[in-house]
């Protein structure tokens, strides 16, 4: 496909259940598409199918895929599926192709994230700034969707930086006696997330889209009843409706640790340019902030909760973060 026309750039986010790709015409998004992830098509198969539809080959590719990057390549972690930068050079046309990981992307988000597309459930708003990129604090962004993601963004030497980490795999851990049996539990139907011998679990094991269905399996074992297979937005629904007891401690399980392990890391970045919470599962559920059980366990923080009850929290709701993110990230990383 040539390359005539209108100059343009090809942007994906690409997480374990769905890719959307998208058509950037001078940092603005100008056309996209959601494909499935999980299924028959390969990514390759989607960007030459997007490409088709725009009528020319972009200048440049840049996708923020839901895994480890190496050596250009990704795999994605809770879809199983290996692409590289190569096979997106290929099935694009682009003169160049990076990949990266995509909470890098969502924290590259936040350089630009306005005070519009925030809802403050700690602290202020941040000010309109004056221009953006505009210096700020360290910013942590956390985001339950297939996965657990999790990013960081700084500023140094006059221009915006991003940490990348897999934060949603640290460890979490029983706090009282009924949730030592739901861990157990868990450890024994999904052996792998299990941090060593002991109790520990990855923080995904509860806190993702993924793992709430787990955890209602988990509940359904310990309470004799029996198994239904719901799924995670079913089991949000029902805790939201009052219709199901056990859905119910399932998404109180849910917000007390997505809560510990927000206010956990926020402690050890010193994240004073705030906390974003985002995301598919919280962008549809934000009801769940309603209830105390999110901030209560974000500032239990023994001798420093006066300091985490100083952090500003927002839920950040512009539902374009991965693309947008990724739109920073070539330009500031050129």
């Amino acid at each position: 496909m040539s390359n005539s026309g209108t100059s343009w750039n090809l942007i994906g986010d690409i997480g374990g259940t769905n890719m959307r790709l998208a058509k950037v015409e001078q940092a603005t998004i100008t056309d996209q598409k959601r494909y499935p992830t999980t299924g028959d098509m390969h990514i390759e198969e989607a960007i030459s199918d997007f490409v088709a539809r725009s009528g020319s080959s972009p200048a440049h590719a840049g996708v923020a895929a839901a895994g480890v990057i190496a050596d250009g390549a990704v795999k994605l972690t809770n879809a199983g599926k290996i692409f590289s930068e190569q096979q997106i050079l290929k099935a694009s046309g682009s003169q160049t192709a990076r990949i990266i990981n995509d909470f890098e992307a969502a924290a590259w988000s936040l350089v630009t994230a306005h005070p519009n597309d925030l809802i403050a459930l700690q602290g202020d708003l941040p000010s309109i700034p004056e221009s953006n990129p505009a210096p700020t604090g360290t910013r942590l962004i956390v985001g339950p969707g297939t996965g657990l993601g999790v990013g960081s963004q700084i500023w140094a030497g006059n221009r915006p930086h991003v940490l990348q980490g897999e934060g949603g795999h640290i460890r979490i851990a029983p706090e009282n006696h009924d949730d030592i049996e739901l861990f157990k539990r868990l450890a024994d139907l999904w052996p792998e997330v299990q941090m060593g011998s002991g109790l520990a679990l990855e923080a995904e094991a509860i806190v993702s889209g993924t793992g709430i269905p787990v955890v209602m399996r988990a509940l359904e074992e310990l309470h004799g009843k029996p198994i239904s297979g719901t799924k995670a937005a079913e089991i949000f629904a029902n805790a939201k409706e009052n219709s199901s007891s056990l859905a119910a401690i399932v998404i109180d399980r849910f917000c007390h640790y997505l809560g510990a392990v927000s206010g956990d890391l926020a402690l050890a970045l010193t994240a004073e340019g705030g906390i974003f919470l985002s995301g598919g599962v919280l962008q549809a559920n934000d009801w769940i902030f309603e209830k105390p059980t999110f901030m209560k366990a974000f500032n239990e923080g023994g001798r420093h909760t006066k300091f985490r009850k100083e952090f500003p929290v927002y839920l950040y709701r512009n539902k374009n973060f991965g693309l947008l993110g990724t739109i920073n990230a070539l330009e500031f990383c050129r």
